[in-house]
């Protein structure tokens, strides 16, 4: 990886921001949970009647999870709350009150998702996937999670692990087994106002191991639907104005089928409608986040942006007329030269970020181009998630990524992210 994030460890925080719940989080006042079951049972034995009606679960053997349960929109007096088999304490002692045994694992006291050892050090990283409805979000985090814990690992030295058992699962069920086993497209994302189980990320740990110091970065991906960011009303009424604003990185994907300009004059089958106004959309964006961070509105904004041509595959294609040969990416393309691996190639990302860039300015506007430059740290990027456009719902080609990587490794290289590792 790029020499800055092989360097020494930061010093402790006093503070860690969750990446479930996003809760800026006193690390000296946190929840534990002790591993040993039968301190649950006996807990569940000596509640009195108040405390019993509070976290006695149907199952004698679990207690409910009230903080998780909330997290999660489900009420913990209801029917079916979140249960645990391990006990939680809920205080800072690091003592289990059943035992009396020291405990280890770390709870955050919002939403008791785990607290990773070393968070005092490393923090999280959280980058956020925007972007309108069916621009290809969800197959842009799909096939990325793949190569980061496939090819971009072996190229960087690096494992990618999941941080809990339900980022595990809910990535084979709702990702993997459809998209690489199946060789179907994706549903699309259930929007975050039908169902608050979909608010929950999917969190990594990435661990570099080049270099004396090992870095351990903790990921959070989150798939939001687009029609959850139509309208900043619609986003600070879902509360999705905490994640964006608390973001690490912030990747916005554009779909070029779905700009005006480029969907005219570009000639294929099963073109979809012209979408939203992503000037709009992303101007609404920053907007929040200053708002949310106390910034003034000349301000700019201190979340990296990585803007993401999506689909890129098709605008590789040769010209069938004069009028789409405007629209396309031709044989001198930067897009076509690779970059170099095992490395963060500097002078390959900011020849496509221009090229990109000026793309942008002719085929969405000069307000957009204006709008993308209010963030401190940007770049452009053009990959494909799928390499293919698929016939119907089947991948009859099956997937083949284009540096979908890209954004990802410019934001670890990112300056603001630097200065929060050190």
């Amino acid at each position: 990886m790029a020499k800055r994030i092989e360097q020494p460890q930061a010093p402790s925080a006093a503070t860690y921001t969750c990446p479930f719940c996003f809760g800026s989080v006193d690390l000296k006042n946190i929840h534990y949970q002790c591993t040993n079951p039968a301190c649950t049972k006996m807990f569940i034995r000596q509640l009195d009647e108040k405390g019993a009606r509070k976290f006695r679960s149907k199952n004698m053997e679990e207690e409910i999870d009230i903080e998780n349960s909330v997290f999660l929109g489900k009420d913990p007096g209801g029917p079916s709350p979140v249960t645990t088999k391990y006990h939680i304490i809920r205080d800072s002692s690091g003592t289990c009150d059943v035992c009396k045994k020291h405990v280890y694992k770390r709870l955050c006291p919002g939403c008791h998702n785990p607290i990773p050892q070393g968070a005092e050090e490393e923090g999280s990283t959280v980058f956020v996937v925007l972007g309108p409805k069916g621009v290809g979000k969800s197959h842009y985090i799909a096939v990325l999670i793949d190569q980061l814990k496939n090819s971009f690992s072996k190229e960087f030295n690096a494992i990618m692990s999941s941080a809990t058992d339900r980022t595990t699962l809910k990535y084979r069920e709702m990702y993997y087994k459809r998209l690489y086993e199946e060789g179907r497209k994706l549903a699309p994302t259930v929007s975050f106002e039908e169902s608050r189980e979909s608010r929950e990320p999917m969190i990594y740990y990435l661990k570099f191991f080049k270099g004396d110091s090992p870095r351990v970065y903790t990921l959070a991906f989150f798939d939001t639907a687009g029609e959850d960011l139509d309208s900043t009303g619609k986003i600070m009424g879902l509360n999705l104005n905490s994640f964006i604003s608390r973001a690490s990185g912030i990747v916005f994907l554009v779909d070029p089928l779905q700009i005006p300009y480029i969907n005219t004059r570009i000639r294929m089958d099963n073109k979809p409608p012209v979408g939203v106004n992503v000037a709009n959309m992303l101007s609404d964006i920053a907007n929040i986040i200053k708002t949310n961070n106390s910034l003034r509105m000349r301000d700019p904004v201190p979340i990296p942006l990585a803007v993401v041509l999506t689909k890129a595959d098709v605008l590789m294609k040769v010209p069938e007329n004069d009028e789409e040969s405007s629209v396309l990416f031709g044989m001198s393309s930067s897009l076509n030269i690779d970059r170099e691996k095992g490395k963060y190639d500097r002078t390959n990302f900011e020849q496509i970020s221009a090229e990109i860039e000026e793309y942008m300015r002719r085929a969405v506007s000069t307000a957009f181009v204006q709008t993308v430059k209010e963030f401190k740290e940007h770049s452009y990027f053009a990959v494909s998630a799928l390499g293919s456009n698929p016939t119907g719902s089947v991948l009859t080609r099956g997937i083949s990524p284009m540096r979908v990587e890209d954004p990802f490794i410019w934001l670890l290289n990112c300056e603001s992210l630097e200065d929060k590792m050190r």
